[in-house]
């Protein structure tokens, strides 16, 4: 019950309609407010230099380990190379 008691709640504030007092209350009271302009070209800017520098960052980073000779023929056939052992 309570939730349907919400819902009407909302509906009817969407009907009622602002009179020139209601209007000149609002300006006065935004009248203060000053939302400052949106910088995209530094959000863009921003978002490109990150991706750009994990790619740098990912490729210097970027390390090969050496085949673990352990078993001489699994490496051989890892590297391309015939196997020296004889079997």
């Amino acid at each position: 019950m309570a939730v349907q008691r919400v819902y009407t709640g909302i509906a009817t504030a969407k009907r009622y309609l602002m009179d020139p007092q209601d209007r000149e209350l609002l300006d006065k009271q935004l009248r203060n407010l000053n939302v400052p302009p949106r910088r995209d070209g530094v959000v863009i800017a921003t978002i490109i230099a990150v991706f750009l520098g994990g790619i740098i960052i990912g490729a210097l980073a970027e390390r090969r380990e050496p085949i673990n000779a352990a078993n001489p023929q699994i490496a051989s056939v890892l590297m391309g190379a015939p196997a020296t052992t004889r079997q």
